[in-house]
C-alpha cells in the first residue's frame, strides 16, 4: 500500500473505548460479580521486619461467613518474583511468608461472604512478632555487615558498565563536578486500585480476572506459584483504569488463587486506597552521586553515575531497571568516557517496580541538573551545552550500539524557538535583579527514551485479524491498553492497511486463552511493537482480501484500492465491490480471511524529547506557579496526533508533582505518613499551566509507517526542567526531589 494515501494515520481519534468510560458503562474488575463470590481482605504487617512466631485465626474462624483464613503454613513453599517480567530473577517472594519486610506487607488472608465479614474477621487474627533490624536507606542496607533481609544478602546484583578510559577523562578536563542527588519514592496512584478476582474450579483451572499490564507473564508466575500447567492458568484483563508501570507486578492476585484453591469459590479482592499507597508498588527510591568532567568550551569528557537502588523488600523489577537505566545512561549524551555503576539493595519498604520513565526520570534528573549547575557556573547557556555534547541522528552510543534516527538536539532547536528561550532568560535576569517578592525561573531538560526490548530480551508481539460474514473484522490482541490508546494505534493501522474503516473493527485484548503472546505493556513499546505486529498481520490479511476481491472484479491485484469497506478499480471507482461481498465469496470457495501472525522487532530506536519550563517563585510563601510549558519530541511520524499529545500531558503532569510535591515519605518505623490520595499530592488540573506540544517531521525507518514511542519520555525531562527553573529563580540548586515549599523557605532563610 502506498504509505502517502493515508486515509487514517495522521488524524486525531479517540481511544476507541472512550463512550463506554464516559458513560459509565465500561465494566472494570471492581465491577463484575461471579456467581457464589467470596470477597478477600488481607492483614498488612503494622512492622518494619520481623519474623512471625506465631498465629492465632481461632476467633477469625467464628465469624459469620468466613470461609477460610490463611496464613504462612497454608501457603506454597515456591518463591517467585513478583515482576511479571521474568519470574525466575532473584525469585525470593511467597504469596505469604513466615518473615514480614516493610509496613504493609501480607501476613494473613481472610475469605467470607460480605467485605465486613472478612474485616471484622481479619482483625481478630491474633499474631506475635519477632521484631528484626530494618533499613529504610538503601545506601545503609548495603553497608558491610548489615542485617540480611533475604538470605542471600541485601545487594542484589551490581551492575558496572563503561566506556572509554574514567582517569584519562578527568585527566583531560578543566573542571571537575561532583554532586549527590537523592530522589524519593513515588506511589502511581491510579485512579483504580489494584483489585483481583480469581476462580479456581473443579476441573483445575485457575482463572483471573484483573488490570493488568503483562497477562502472559502473570500467567506464567501464577503457573510457577501452584504448579499448574500454562493452560489450566487464564489471565484476562477486561480494562484498566491506569498503570503507568504499577500494574505489571502480581500484587492482590496470588492471594485470591490461594483463598479461591482454598474455598473454592471466587473471591474478589480490592485495595482500599490506603492499601494500594502502603501495598502496592512504588517507583524507586534512589541516591545518586554524578561526576562530569568538562573543558572550558564545555566539551564534556567524562561523566562518572552511581547509585543505590532501593528495592524495597523484594527482588520485583530493580534489576531490570537498573539495566535498563544503565543502557540510557549511554543514549544522549556524547562524552567519550563514561561509568555506570548501580548498587541496587534490599530494603524493609514497599516493593519498587516499574513506574513510567523505568529509572529514567531519576537517571536524567541528575544529568540535566548536573548540566545546569555546569552551564550556570561557567557562564554558559545551557542549550548550547547540552547541543554540544549530545548524539546526533544514526550515530552508535559509546558501547557501538545503533541509536536510529535519534533528533533530541533538533528538539532541543526547536523548543527553544518555540518557548522564546532568549527572552525568557531575559526576564528571569530582570526578575533576580528586581529582587521583589516574585522571581521568575526557565528551566529546561532533554532526555531519550527507548521503543522496544530488544537487545534485552526477545521482544515480540502477536495479533490475530478474523474477517466476519458481513465484511467487519475482529483484532485479537495480547496488547495492554492502560488508557494510552495502544490499542487504538492497532486498530488505526490494520484499517490504514485493509480499507476497513475503525468503527467496523472490533478488539479482544489481553486474554491468555484467546489472543496470541505479547511481551508486555512496559518498555514503550505499544505503538513501535504492537503496532508493528498489527501492520504485519494487516499486510496479511490485505493480501487475502485482494485475492477475493480481484476474482469478484475480474481485474489484477495491482489495480484494486482498498477504502471506505470497499475494493474497486483504481481507473474506476465505479467498479467495487463490498467487504461483505468479498467475506461472502470468501466462504462460498470455503476459505476464511482469518490471518494471525508472531512480530519480533530487529531493533530499538531511540525517541527522545527536550522540554522547557517557565514558573514563578513566591519568595515569602514557596510557593511556585508553574507559567508555561513547552515541549518538544522526536516520535518518528506522528499515527495519532490526538493520542500523543494527551500523552505529552499525561507525563508532563506527573513529571511536575515529582518535581514539586510526590514523594512517599515514611515515620522513623517504617510506615507511610500519608495514606490518602491527597496525601500523594498529584498535580491538579487547576495547578496545570498552559502546555504547548510539537512534534518533529521526523520519521524512524525500522517503524511502523515511521513511527517510535512517545508514552514514558514525555515524563523523563519533567522534573529536571522543573527543578532547573526553582533553582535558576533563586540563584541556587536543589539537590534533591521534590521541591516543596519548604525546602524553598528554609534555602531563602540561609541565604
Amino acid at each position: 500500500m502506498r504509505e502517502e494515501s493515508s486515509r487514517v494515520l495522521g488524524s486525531p481519534v479517540p481511544v476507541t473505548d472512550a463512550q463506554m468510560k464516559v458513560t459509565g458503562q465500561m465494566k472494570y474488575v471492581d465491577d463484575m460479580k461471579l456467581p457464589g463470590m467470596l470477597y478477600g481482605k488481607i492483614l498488612f504487617s503494622p512492622v518494619a521486619h520481623a519474623r512471625i512466631r506465631s498465629i492465632d485465626t481461632e476467633e477469625a474462624e467464628k465469624v459469620e461467613g468466613v470461609h477460610a483464613v490463611l496464613c504462612y503454613r497454608d501457603a506454597p513453599e515456591t518463591r517467585y518474583n513478583g515482576n511479571g517480567e521474568d519470574s525466575d530473577i532473584l525469585p525470593s517472594e511467597r504469596v505469604l511468608d513466615d518473615v514480614v519486610r516493610y509496613v504493609g506487607d501480607k501476613v494473613a488472608a481472610v475469605a467470607a461472604e460480605t467485605p465486613e465479614a472478612a474485616e471484622r474477621a481479619v482483625k481478630l487474627i491474633r499474631v506475635e512478632y519477632e521484631e528484626l533490624p530494618f533499613y529504610l536507606d538503601p545506601e545503609e542496607a548495603a553497608a558491610p555487615g548489615a542485617y540480611p533481609i533475604h538470605e542471600h544478602g541485601n545487594i542484589m546484583e551490581e551492575v558496572d558498565l563503561g566506556a572509554g578510559d574514567m582517569e584519562e577523562g578527568f585527566r583531560e578536563a578543566d573542571r571537575i563536578f561532583t554532586r549527590d542527588y537523592e530522589v524519593p519514592a513515588v506511589s502511581h496512584s491510579a485512579m483504580e486500585p489494584h483489585v483481583s478476582i480469581s476462580q479456581y474450579t473443579a476441573d483445575g483451572k485457575l482463572t483471573v480476572y484483573t488490570p493488568s499490564q503483562d497477562v502472559f507473564g502473570q500467567r506464567k508466575n501464577l503457573a510457577k506459584i501452584f504448579g499448574l500447567p500454562m493452560n489450566r492458568v487464564r489471565v484476562i484483563s477486561p480494562v484498566m483504569g491506569g498503570g503507568f508501570g504499577g500494574k505489571i507486578d502480581l500484587v492482590t492476585e496470588p492471594v485470591g488463587a490461594l483463598l479461591s484453591m482454598k474455598t473454592g469459590r471466587p473471591v474478589k479482592i480490592v485495595y482500599r486506597r490506603k492499601e494500594d499507597i502502603c501495598s502496592g508498588t512504588t517507583r524507586h527510591a534512589e541516591k545518586i552521586r554524578v561526576s562530569m568532567g568538562v573543558k572550558e568550551d564545555g566539551t564534556l569528557t567524562a561523566c562518572d553515575y552511581h547509585v543505590y537502588l532501593s528495592a524495597g523488600a523484594q527482588s520485583g523489577a530493580t534489576m531490570s531497571v537498573a539495566w535498563a537505566a544503565g543502557g540510557k545512561f549511554f543514549k544522549m549524551l556524547s562524552v567519550p568516557n563514561l561509568h555506570y555503576h548501580a548498587v541496587p539493595a534490599y530494603t524493609n519498604r514497599a516493593v519498587a517496580g516499574a513506574m513510567r520513565g523505568f529509572g529514567s526520570p531519576q537517571l536524567f534528573y541528575a544529568l540535566n541538573s548536573m548540566l545546569n549547575e555546569m552551564a550556570r557556573t561557567m557562564g554558559m547557556d545551557l542549550c548550547d551545552l547540552e547541543e554540544k555534547n549530545i548524539f546526533r541522528p544514526n550515530m552508535c552510543d559509546r558501547r557501538g550500539e545503533p541509536l536510529g534516527n535519534v533528533r533530541i538536539i533538533d528538539c532541543i532547536e526547536r523548543g527553544k524557538e518555540l518557548f522564546g528561550w532568549k527572552e525568557a532568560l531575559k526576564e528571569q535576569t530582570l526578575s533576580a535583579e528586581e529582587n521583589g517578592r516574585y522571581r521568575i525561573g526557565v528551566g529546561m531538560a532533554a532526555a531519550p527514551h527507548g521503543s522496544s526490548l530488544y537487545g534485552i530480551m526477545p521482544d515480540t508481539c502477536g495479533v490475530m485479524l478474523k474477517m466476519n460474514e458481513d465484511g467487519s473484522i475482529t483484532m485479537f490482541t495480547g496488547v495492554s491498553d492502560m488508557g494510552n490508546g495502544s490499542n487504538t494505534t492497532q486498530m488505526m493501522l490494520a484499517s490504514e492497511t485493509t480499507g476497513i474503516t475503525m468503527d467496523r473493527i472490533a478488539c479482544v485484548k489481553t486474554d491468555t486463552e484467546t489472543t496470541l503472546f505479547d511481551v508486555g505493556a512496559y518498555a514503550s513499546r505499544g505503538t513501535y511493537v504492537g503496532g508493528g505486529a498489527a501492520l504485519k498481520t494487516a499486510k496479511k490479511m490485505r493480501k487475502k482480501i485482494l485475492k477475493e476481491a480481484s476474482e469478484l472484479l475480474g481485474i489484477d491485484k495491482k489495480q484494486i484500492e482498498l477504502e471506505d469497506n470497499r475494493a474497486y478499480d483504481r481507473d474506476n471507482r465505479d467498479h467495487a465491490v463490498t467487504m461483505r461481498q468479498i467475506a461472502e465469496h470468501a466462504h462460498e470457495k470455503e476459505r476464511d480471511i482469518s490471518v494471525s501472525s508472531m512480530f519480533g522487532t530487529k531493533a530499538a530506536p531511540i525517541s527522545g524529547g527536550a522540554h522547557f519550563v517557565k514558573l514563578r517563585v513566591d519568595t515569602q510563601t514557596g510557593e511556585v506557579a508553574v507559567l508555561d510549558y513547552v515541549a518538544v519530541h522526536d516520535v518518528g511520524t506522528l499515527l495519532n496526533p490526538m493520542g500523543a499529545e494527551g500523552q505529552v500531558h499525561g507525563g508532563i503532569m506527573m513529571g511536575l508533582g515529582y518535581a514539586l510535591s510526590e514523594g512517599i515519605v515514611l515515620d522513623e518505623k517504617g510506615a507511610v505518613r500519608g495514606t490518602r490520595l491527597r496525601d500523594c499530592h498529584l498535580f491538579r488540573a487547576d495547578q496545570m499551566p498552559k502546555i504547548r506540544v510539537e512534534f518533529l517531521d521526523s520519521r524512524e525507518p525500522t517503524g511502523p509507517h515511521g513511527a517510535k514511542s512517545i508514552g514514558e519520555c514525555a515524563t523523563v525531562p519533567s522534573a529536571a526542567a522543573v527543578s532547573n527553573a526553582v533553582g535558576n529563580a533563586l540563584g541556587t540548586f536543589f539537590y534533591s526531589l521534590p521541591v516543596r515549599k519548604e525546602d524553598i523557605l528554609c534555602h531563602i532563610r540561609q541565604s
